[in-house]
């Protein structure tokens, strides 16, 4: 936590079983839009993987969208056959002969995550404790992340006052952080998953 934002995209930090893996999902040679590590993603009508918005994209929308689950890179043949592997995909990037690439997803429900979320209060004075248990949906960054690391530069929004992408189960801070800075880093669980049913928010 800190008073500086540096946002990170979802960090996946913790599951039940002690396990974090990563599934292959395919997606679309030539898919105009930018995918970094970190991003929320979900399945369009045709099986593949897109941006977690409302059109896939970065100027869709994010409100009551359901997610897949997170990206954590992908691998795939270029126009001249040659294999690939990054952790982020390049928009509209052609692959070999049109084929899909493959994009790793950590899509089980139960993952948890680490992201920023900006301090509504007054920083140095007002802990947001009271956020455990609440939703929120995540801030679409736009051009998205670094194509040094492929990280995504996403976070989560506001709280929402019903039903939110994701809900804060905790926070993920250091001897030298505090609940009352500007920016914290909370622990969140994809409460609109396309594979499980939303929950409502306990405010």
């Amino acid at each position: 936590m800190s008073s500086t934002s540096a946002p990170f995209g979802f960090r996946p930090s913790f599951h039940n079983s002690g396990q974090i893996r990563a599934k292959a999902y395919q997606l679309a040679s030539g898919y105009a839009t930018s995918i970094f590590s970190g991003d929320p993603v979900k399945l369009s009508t045709d099986g593949t993987v897109v941006l977690g918005t409302s059109d896939g994209t970065r100027s869709g929308t994010v409100d009551g969208v359901k997610l897949l689950g997170i990206a954590a890179g992908v691998q795939y043949l270029d126009s001249t056959g040659r294999p690939t592997i990054s952790p982020f995909w390049t928009g509209s990037t052609a692959t070999y002969n049109t084929e899909a690439a493959t994009i790793w997803v950590y899509d089980d429900p139960e993952i948890l995550f680490d992201t920023q979320y900006t301090n509504p209060g007054t920083p140095g004075s007002t802990s947001v404790q009271t956020a455990v248990g609440e939703q929120a949906d995540w801030v679409v960054a736009s051009p998205g992340g670094s194509t040094s690391t492929g990280v995504s530069s996403s976070q989560l929004t506001a709280l929402q006052s019903t039903s939110g992408q994701f809900q804060i189960t905790g926070f993920q801070y250091n001897i030298n952080d505090s609940l009352t800075d500007a920016y914290v880093i909370v622990t969140v669980r994809i409460n609109e998953h396309q594979y499980k049913a939303s929950v409502n928010s306990v405010g």
